[in-house]
């Protein structure tokens, strides 16, 4: 009799630590995807804000004033000063391109449909419309004051540019995960 309780108990104890190893291994599972997708999230905005930082204010297309936005930034980097006046660098464009109807990538091209074009693709994972956002319903469903922006938009509230960012990812358990990110930067005057 008293094998049979000593047994039981130890299976039992085997099971609450199985159990505890399982719960610590998806904890960890998931606080790694978190931190994967943050870290993406934040190298795209942090390089979309140092190339526009560097753009000529006066030469910015694409950034719309709330609360209407842009998928889309065109720029020419302002190198310097000579006297014949402000030196720009080529024309710089960053844009989200659709790679089905619900996601798509944030491409930065230098010299865009030019023999010279350069591009870099800086995020795989943005979604059509930014997190919480009911598309093309004319209203502002996330309570940021723009209307039906998308996974990469772009306004303008001034002098400030604001880069509005959502990256999404379908996580171990099959559920999509979206993170955002707005940053707020000035261009070169």
């Amino acid at each position: 009799m008293e094998v049979l309780i000593s047994f039981t108990i130890l299976v039992l104890i085997s099971i609450n630590i199985a159990m505890v190893l399982r719960a610590g291994r998806a904890a960890a599972v998931t606080g790694t995807f978190a931190a994967r997708v943050s870290n993406e999230l934040n190298q795209t905005v942090d390089r979309i804000a140092l190339a526009l930082m560097g753009a000529d204010a006066a030469a910015l297309d694409g950034p719309q004033l709330k609360p209407l936005s842009s998928e889309y930034v065109r720029f020419q980097a302002c190198l310097g000063v000579e006297e014949s006046g402000v030196v720009h660098g080529p024309v710089e464009e960053i844009k989200w391109a659709p790679t089905t109807p619900e996601a798509g990538k944030i491409v930065w091209r230098e010299n865009p449909s030019s023999a010279q074009e350069r591009r870099v693709v800086w995020s795989t994972a943005v979604p059509s419309t930014y997190m919480h956002e009911v598309p093309n319903n004319g209203t502002d469903d996330n309570g940021n004051a723009i209307e039906d922006e998308a996974g990469l938009a772009f306004t303008m509230d001034g002098p400030r540019v604001d880069i509005h960012v959502t990256v999404e990812r379908v996580g171990h358990d099959g559920r999509a995960r979206p993170m955002q990110r707005t940053q707020h930067i000035y261009c070169r005057n």
